[in-house]
């Protein structure tokens, strides 16, 4: 499930700037989120998306102001993601 969420996620996670708040990242976050949901289901392994974040964050390239340690921003970003995941299961 790992590789699958990895892949479904990197048009948002495989960009430098998607941890920013900018609205594109945000567009594209949510994006990964809908493409995420409507594959798998909302019963996705949260470690397994914490995993596959990570994975993209230390494979970016560096740039000004990217963080120098990833794990602050990967665990928002796997509550945000955790958040969607339980609403869908709600619906």
């Amino acid at each position: 499930m790992e590789d699958r969420i990895y892949e479904l996620i990197k048009g948002w996670a495989g960009i430098p700037t998607w941890h920013t708040t900018h609205p594109m990242d945000q567009e594209r976050f949510s994006v990964a989120m809908h493409n995420i949901v409507s594959e798998l289901g909302a019963s996705v392994d949260i470690e397994a998306f914490e995993n596959a974040l990570r994975r993209h964050a230390e494979s970016n390239p560096a740039m000004l102001g990217a963080p120098e340690h990833w794990d602050n921003l990967v665990n928002e970003f796997a509550i945000k993601a955790e958040t969607i995941f339980t609403y869908e299961q709600a619906r």
